[in-house]
């Protein structure tokens, strides 16, 4: 089987309660943090997380922290610390607009609080807004797929440490934004499926191990799809047949 990848919308913020974009950065409410708690709680795959991957952004980061690396009260030796997730940091995944809730940190100042923050994958106009980050659809989308390229490889090296057949044990969780992640579903209904905060839904990459970027694409899985919808639903033909190929390849 092959790995699964989970994207999750961060926790509720403070721009999300008071709909102030003029805010730098925001943090999570104090909901927000409950939400991260009781996903960390019920997420079904946790003990199976081999890659933990989120938006340098101070929401997401605090959701893939309270959520999946320190879900429950901090651990109480230094060997438990050293055991707990790392989360790497991707530019790719940010958010779209150029508002300043929008707009992250400099990476040096990321550094100043990056325990379990792996920032090697971040580059330095990463909050520039420009190039590559740009907030314009052309940009957006390149952007949406070079994420989609590197989550792909962070899934096959996982797939083949896990060695044959270990590939269904292989779970990749990515927190992003509402809007950044339809970008990364790249499906003709992702604009209609709105996250909610702390939701996740679960997906395969079709071609797990294709050399063009362009095949990168995610399915969601059935699992997920009737999560969302009940099992009375059908699932677009494309949808159907791009999962069974995404099953059907070894890991």
């Amino acid at each position: 089987m092959s790995p699964t990848i989970h994207l999750v919308r961060h926790g509720e913020a403070e721009h999300n309660v008071s709909f102030n974009c003029q805010i730098r950065d925001p943090s999570l409410t104090e909901k927000g943090g409950a939400q991260c708690k009781a996903l960390g709680k019920t997420f079904p795959y946790m003990d199976r997380v081999t890659n933990l991957v989120a938006s340098p952004l101070r929401r997401t980061v605090q959701t893939a922290h309270w959520a999946f690396v320190d879900p429950l009260p901090a651990p109480v030796s230094e060997d438990e610390k050293q055991q707990r997730r790392t989360i790497l940091a991707l530019g790719e995944l940010q958010e779209c607009s150029r508002h300043p809730c929008d707009i992250g940190l400099p990476v040096e100042e990321l550094a100043q609080n990056a325990e379990h923050l792996d920032l090697s994958r971040v580059e330095p106009d990463w909050n520039s807004k420009t190039g590559l980050y740009t907030a314009s659809e052309a940009a957006i989308r390149v952007r949406a797929e070079r994420a989609r390229v590197i989550l792909r490889e962070l899934a096959a090296k996982a797939a083949a440490s896990a060695g044959h057949d270990g590939g269904d044990d292989v779970h990749l969780v990515v927190v992003s934004h509402g809007t950044m992640i339809q970008y990364l579903i790249d499906r003709p209904d992702a604009r209609k499926a709105h996250f909610h905060n702390c939701e996740y839904r679960s997906y395969k990459f079709v071609d797990l191990y294709g050399d063009d970027p362009k095949t990168a694409g995610l399915v969601e899985t059935n699992e997920s799809f009737y999560r969302r919808y009940g099992p009375l639903n059908m699932r677009s033909p494309q949808e159907a047949d791009d999962l069974l190929l995404a099953e059907s390849r070894p890991s």
